[in-house]
């Protein structure tokens, strides 16, 4: 019992840790600043950092080909359905239309602000056109023609939806998912790799972080087991479809929530592991960490002292960072940004910007309303528009935001950015206490938002996401009108720090957590 409350008060008092972080250094600041010296605090009591970088769940498909026919063939949406028994196990006809997944064109995205042409050089350009007035829906304005994003799952960004495994036909609605492999787990990363359900971390019942995992196939319905990766046991790690393995990177250690900065690459074909070369940033804690095309972008962040560091050494923000490259195996600089650097910044990548907006610094206080967008193949840099309302993410507030092929959905904050008229809008609250999206597992369809899990009506619950005895609840956000409208629940408990991938076809739920218990069942929605 002992175990479950610290447990749980980890988690209340990590749900927001870029405030809490801002509100002791600012102390430091003020103190220091008297001395005449500049010293930031090193937090060498740290808890766990299971819960300090937990950035929420999104699903974002996999650099897969794309299959307009095939996407086609899920049909127009229909916003006048019924949801149904959420404890049914098959949806009837009352579920959520998909929509037709965008096609996998490799066409380039106009930058903020701009007519289209990329930016070359190491210029950096002012957008313009931003009225801070704007209310239209986030779904309106000048689409843009995605790239062909290697984005991937939660927590992770979102891209255009993947074409769909061939599979033999099924009714919409929801099936369980054949026993796994491995044990019962929560705060798994999970990918869609056009063909397989990747998951892998995540911790067990004791809340120790595991390093194995599994692929499910949902169209032979088989499983099969992945090795223990070549990384310490750790928290909150980031991965991604590259278009061909699978990368992990940084998280937290177990040991103390210490900020880790190496990673490792899996290959579905051989079912083995290589380790990154060493990023030569160091460790940065809170950096923007995004998949960007056909590399991986650490930006930002807080420099982390290393052990021994003399007592007068002090943590700064820079705002440059590093990209490893795939194709090279290989990292190389990203340039300093036109804006200071922060922590905990929302991220998006739109096809052919990587846009960073929001975050936090230690000597300022509150959140930050600016942001920048970075072209990663000429390096260059161009501001976008200020956010209506200051923001940050950690704790339950997604750091990766969900791209829609034309704006960019940043749920923990109730957001969305349009890049090609540079401005932004207000997302309609998400149907629950908090008004946002958390702890739900989410994925993007290529037409609709589909968001399942516990949404608690109790606010202090929804605050810690602590959802797991609360009945889960389905919920579809349609961009083009601004609307949510339910969808039945299925047949799987509530939980907490479960995963998703949106399959092209079906949403693919599976593991979670409840009364610290992890859990190994998992089951499949296919909407209408």
């Amino acid at each position: 019992m002992s175990g479950r409350i610290g447990s749980r008060a980890r988690e209340w008092i990590w749900a927001q840790p870029g405030q809490a972080r801002v509100a002791v250094l600012a102390a430091v600041v003020t103190l220091a600043a008297a001395a005449g010296a500049f010293v930031t605090l090193r937090p060498d009591d740290a808890p766990s950092g299971r819960v300090r970088h937990d950035r929420g769940v999104v699903s974002a498909p996999g650099d897969v080909d794309g299959d307009p026919a095939a996407d086609a063939e899920d049909g127009p949406a229909d916003q006048g359905s019924d949801p149904s028994d959420p404890g049914s196990s098959a949806g009837p006809s009352g579920t959520v239309p998909a929509d037709p997944g965008a096609p996998g064109t490799t066409g380039t995205a106009p930058g903020p602000g701009t007519s289209g042409t990329r930016p070359t050089g190491g210029s950096t350009t002012t957008a313009g056109g931003h009225d801070p007035s704007t209310t239209t829906g986030p779904g309106q304005g000048s689409a843009q023609t995605p790239g062909k994003a290697t984005t991937t799952t939660g927590p992770g960004e979102a891209g255009p939806a993947p074409s769909p495994a061939t599979a033999a036909p099924e009714g919409p609605g929801w099936r369980l998912l054949p026993k796994a492999p491995i044990g019962g787990r929560a705060g798994q990363n999970a990918v869609w790799t056009g063909r397989e359900m990747v998951m892998w971390g995540g911790w067990g019942d004791e809340s120790n972080p595991l390093t194995d995992g599994a692929a499910f196939d949902p169209v032979a319905r088989t499983w099969r087991k992945l090795p223990g990766a070549p990384l310490s046991p750790r928290f909150g790690a980031r991965a991604f479809w590259t278009g061909s393995e699978m990368v992990v990177f940084g998280g937290t250690s177990d040991d103390g929530g210490d900020p880790l900065a190496d990673g490792a690459v899996w290959n579905p074909a051989s079912n083995g592991w290589r380790p990154l070369p060493a990023s030569p940033l160091g460790v940065r804690d809170g950096a923007v960490v995004a998949w960007a095309g056909d590399r991986l972008v650490v930006w930002g962040g807080t420099t982390v002292l290393p052990d021994g560091a003399p007592d007068d050494a002090v943590t700064e923000m820079p705002n440059d960072g590093s990209a490893w490259v795939a194709a090279t195996n290989s990292w190389v600089p990203v340039a300093a940004a036109p804006i200071p650097g922060r922590s905990d910044a929302e991220s998006v990548w739109t096809g052919s910007r990587l846009v960073i907006t929001g975050g936090l610094r230690a000597d300022e206080d509150g959140d930050r309303n600016d942001g920048v967008a970075l072209d990663p193949l000429s390096g260059a840099w161009s501001a976008i528009a200020p956010r209506p309302a200051p923001g940050s993410c950690g704790g339950v507030i997604p750091c990766a935001g969900v791209w829609t092929g034309t704006v960019g959905l940043f749920l923990g904050s109730s957001l969305a950015y349009n890049p090609a008229g540079d401005r932004w809008s207000a997302v309609a609250p998400f149907p629950a206490a908090q008004g946002l999206v958390t702890n739900e597992a989410t994925v993007w369809t290529g037409g609709r938002l589909l968001v399942w899990g516990s949404s608690p009506d109790d606010p202090d619950a929804a605050a810690t996401g602590d959802g797991s005895s609360v009945p889960p609840s389905g919920h579809a956000y349609d961009p083009s009108g601004n609307v949510w409208q339910s969808f039945p629940a299925g047949p799987l408990g509530g939980r907490d720090d479960h995963t998703a991938v949106w399959t092209g076809q079906d949403m693919l739920v599976w593991g979670g957590s409840a009364d610290e218990t992890g859990l190994a069942d998992g089951a499949a929605f296919r909407p209408e």
